[in-house]
């Protein structure tokens, strides 16, 4: 059927043959690269910031220990100077916590965040315990709370945004898995297109050339051989 096509059928078949699979690489790797770009922007616009927003405020809670301890062991206006800087410290958790509420969607994501909001809300309360009991000059309660319930409120605020980090840093990695895979399907595809689209250029080549050789009145050696 493709020897009775004219010379300039069978030249438009196969260019557009060759050209159809040059489109398919095109568009797939196009695809391909859309969905990788996809991912990275997932990981450096989402999860990444989430993490650090996390860390923001591990590092204002292990601040916080050192501001009540200031304020325990020094007098007059170093003693007030740590007790002005806590109000700034939960600012900084505060400002990244509605950060994170705006942006956490996923349901444990969610959950972990309720759960450093309670813990936090402990910790807040027995700091606002250890300050009434400082004005009061109730040392030996101080002693007493630092060494009991506030070491442990603050361990386990500091547990529950350790766990919202693990969580956002196993995101992170899954999504560089996926781009890492995705890249890999895309070179598989993208080769395989490649050398069938370079098969088929030299087939319909060798097609038509023989074609020609037929028409013009001989066919060459190799073609007789075959």
């Amino acid at each position: 059927m493709f020897t009775n096509l004219k010379l300039g059928v069978r030249l438009g078949l196969g260019f557009a043959a060759v050209l159809a699979m040059l489109v398919a690489i095109a568009v797939i790797g196009i695809g391909r690269i859309n969905a990788l770009n996809q991912d990275l922007e997932l990981i450096i616009k989402d999860r990444f910031p989430k993490t650090a927003q996390a860390n923001e405020i591990i590092i204002a809670v292990n601040v916080m220990p050192r501001l009540l301890r200031n304020a325990y062991i020094f007098s007059g206006p170093e003693s007030q100077k740590a007790l002005d800087d806590i109000p700034v410290q939960r600012k900084i958790v505060n400002d990244n916590l509605e950060k994170l509420d705006k942006t956490i969607l996923l349901p444990k994501g969610k959950e972990l965040l309720k759960a450093i909001r309670d813990a936090r809300a402990a910790y807040v309360a027995d700091q606002d315990k250890f300050i009434e009991l400082l004005k009061a000059d109730k040392k030996a309660d101080v002693v007493a709370l630092m060494q009991g319930s506030l070491r442990k409120t603050q361990s386990a605020y500091i547990g529950a945004v350790n766990d919202l980090i693990k969580f956002q840093v196993e995101l992170m990695e899954k999504s560089g898995s996926e781009a890492a895979e995705s890249a890999a399907a895309a070179c598989r595809q993208l080769t395989m297109i490649g050398i069938v689209a370079a098969v088929l250029a030299v087939v319909i080549a060798w097609l038509i050339i023989r074609s020609v050789l037929k028409q013009i009145g001989g066919e060459p050696d190799y073609a007789r051989a075959m």
